[in-house]
């Protein structure tokens, strides 16, 4: 059994979020995936998670830490951004990732939030299949100036749609439209490339 808790709520501490993610992102370079945030000394981890919202995964038996996921908010956007989804090895299909991006999402609903934004690294195949699974709309595609390293963008709108959302936030409502998203993630794929080729 797994339960989720915003982080000032528990008693773990960075250290022990920082070993977790060493373990959780270890196998993206055995699938031959390699990120300079992989690298980051324990103050370059403590400085990427000031000023977000860090959420975790804990054994409800006895209480270890079995993942993690961290958010940025925008609320005059309503929108947060979310970062570090990783999950112990030990937890892997347990529904860790699962359960986080579900609780995490009526926590960030609670706060006034009405959609996240994520990106995943292209090649982590795994991450992808979490995100479609979860209700994430694939709606972008970035490439990185500073290194080789190609994501796409996700969205998910977590503020159940009515017509007065339609009516109040037209362009949300799009969101749910599977077109909208297949062009949208086009438009941005293409300007990708061409960003890319002038820069070269």
């Amino acid at each position: 059994m797994v339960y989720i808790k915003p982080i000032r709520e528990t008693s773990v501490t960075i250290e022990a979020l920082y070993a977790l993610c060493n373990d959780a992102y270890r196998l993206w370079s055995d699938h031959g995936i390699d990120e300079p945030w992989m690298h980051r000394t324990i103050e370059e981890f403590k400085e990427a998670l000031s000023d977000t919202m860090v959420f975790v995964a804990l054994d409800a038996d006895n209480h270890e830490l079995l993942g993690m996921h961290c958010f940025r908010g925008n609320l005059k956007k309503r929108r947060a951004y979310g970062s570090y989804l990783a999950v112990s090895p030990k937890a892997f299909r347990r529904g860790v990732a699962t359960r986080l991006i579900t609780d995490t999402s009526e926590n960030l609903r609670n706060a006034g939030f009405s959609h996240l934004i994520i990106s995943t690294t292209v090649g982590a195949e795994w991450a992808v299949r979490c995100h479609l699974k979860n209700g994430f709309k694939l709606i972008g595609f970035r490439r990185a100036k500073s290194y080789n390293i190609d994501s796409y963008v996700f969205r998910k709108q977590i503020v159940p749609f009515t017509m007065l959302t339609a009516i109040c936030h037209p362009v949300f409502s799009l969101y749910y439209n599977a077109a909208f998203c297949r062009c949208r993630y086009c438009y941005k794929y293409i300007v990708s490339i061409i960003r890319t080729s002038l820069l070269k």
